[in-house]
């Protein structure tokens, strides 16, 4: 026994440390290319440079497209380097993607009895499409996938507990459920959704008002609350509520049978299992339905109806849906191990060479750092403006030159802010310029043009 229990360990260590290269290796080695991911590591980067923790700012203007906990999580460490760098933008969405590969191991394990579907089903999601690729960039997705994670996982814990130990698990439920609000907003939620479906299916509805989950609401809000309440201390109610009737956070719109095509391709290799695992459910259902493994199910349906409902789609919100699906392949696979490691060494491998390939052309998915290090011998360390730029430009510039540049719309702004300076350096689209030059509102020289994107920007000085 204890020869085995050696063996499952030093098994489990290893799969651990294999998990964590994969999801690591060469995580510094790509620029922050797109432009919604360099967004939330400019946001923790004006974090760290205005001192406003409690407000999110992108661009100098209050930014509530999301909450502040992702930004928390690459400010701090950048603090504390000194510099916002593409490994410390993307260390929160790597490591939560590495504590979820481990979470489905111990859960496999708590669930099946050996440590074998536990090992598979953390082995399927480190190498599907969507979790490896998500794991890899700095966005809120999977971050938020691991606290819906990690609420079930504790309420699946606690319900098969007594006293103490309930109260415990059902409070760290809530109190991840808390965080994921605190990541994505009400999205965070999912999880109450889903422990609702589930208890009812049991019978067992009444704990939705029991003491243990009575704590946990309190735990939930207050995990929640103080943020909100710093928040509109600082920026008051009635601009709190404009802010959030300007902000447009959702508008990817998809016909509702999209998530039914895209989690084939978000899936994959195991989605073509997927026809296999529902059969092998459909033949023991009476069984399946009677055990802990209906969670998984009822995880599954439930979270894929909420998103087809919905009328906003992108194929990233899939993220959450994959854990429960493997865990039932790992269930359903834990014979065939052999062939679950061949597969997962090949993948693993597959999509490590498809990241080579994106670095090897970084430079063209780069324009901002490519822009900003052909303008730093120009501006140094003088004030730079920008005059009708567009907002992934201005993103692009600040996070690269490490300042925030004042944006001007009007030929009279661009006059009033530069008549006290002696150099003045103003960017602006080349044909803004010609624009400008044949209007005569602006005395500039041209100084130099930069081929960015699919167009020219120039910078020009003001002439005394």
């Amino acid at each position: 026994m204890k020869e085995r229990e050696k063996i499952e360990g030093l098994t489990i260590g290893c799969f651990i440390i294999f998990s964590g290269l994969a999801l690591f290796f060469n995580l510094w080695a790509k620029s922050l290319e797109n432009h919604d991911y360099l967004r939330y590591a400019e946001v923790a980067r004006e974090m760290i440079r205005s001192g406003e923790w409690v407000v999110p700012h992108l661009n100098s203007e209050i930014y509530l497209d999301k909450p502040p906990f992702l930004f928390w999580l690459i400010a701090i460490p950048a603090s504390l380097h000194g510099s916002v760098t593409p490994l410390i933008a993307r260390w929160p969405s790597a490591f939560s993607a590495w504590v979820g590969v481990i979470v489905l191991l111990l859960w496999g394990k708590r669930i099946y009895g050996t440590i074998a579907p536990g090992l598979i089903a953390g082995g399927i999601l480190l190498s599907s499409y969507q979790y490896f690729f998500q794991a890899r960039i700095a966005k809120t997705d999977m971050l938020l996938s691991l606290f819906i994670l990690l609420s079930l996982y504790f309420f699946y814990l606690g319900y098969g507990e007594f006293g103490r130990r309930r109260s415990l698990f059902y409070g760290l439920s809530f109190f991840s459920m808390g965080l994921a609000v605190l990541t994505k907003g009400p999205f965070g939620l999912i999880p109450f959704i889903i422990i609702s479906a589930f208890l009812i299916k049991e019978r067992g509805w009444r704990i939705l008002m029991s003491g243990e989950f009575i704590l946990g609401y309190v735990i939930l809000v207050l995990t929640v609350l103080p943020w909100i309440f710093f928040f509109l201390h600082r920026v008051g109610l009635q601009e709190s509520i404009a802010l959030i009737k300007e902000t447009h956070i959702l508008t990817r719109h998809a016909p509702i049978y999209f998530y039914f095509i895209e989690i084939w391709g978000q899936f994959f290799p195991w989605s073509l299992l997927l026809p296999f695992l529902f059969f092998y459910l459909w033949k023991r259902r009476i069984k399946f339905w009677q055990s802990g493994e209906s969670f998984f199910f009822i995880w599954f349906i439930v979270f894929f109806i909420l998103l087809t409902l919905f009328k906003y789609r992108a194929s990233r919100y899939l993220l959450p849906a994959l854990p429960p699906l493997a865990l039932m392949m790992g269930g359903m696979w834990q014979k065939r191990g052999v062939y679950f490691l061949i597969s997962l060494l090949f993948f693993i491998s597959i999509w490590h060479v498809r990241e080579f390939y994106w670095i090897k052309k970084d430079l063209s998915y780069s324009p901002g750092m490519v822009l900003a290090a052909e303008l730093r011998p120009f501006i140094k360390e003088s004030t730079l403006s920008g005059y009708r730029l567009d907002i992934s430009t201005v993103e692009e510039i600040n996070f690269y030159l490490d300042r925030v540049i004042p944006i001007f719309r009007k030929v009279e702004d661009v006059s009033e802010q530069f008549r006290e300076r002696e150099e003045r350096w103003i960017l602006m689209p080349k044909e803004i310029y010609e624009e400008v030059q044949i209007q005569g509102g602006l005395s500039m020289k041209l100084v130099q043009e930069f081929l960015y994107k699919k167009g020219k920007l120039v910078l020009v000085s003001m002439r005394q």
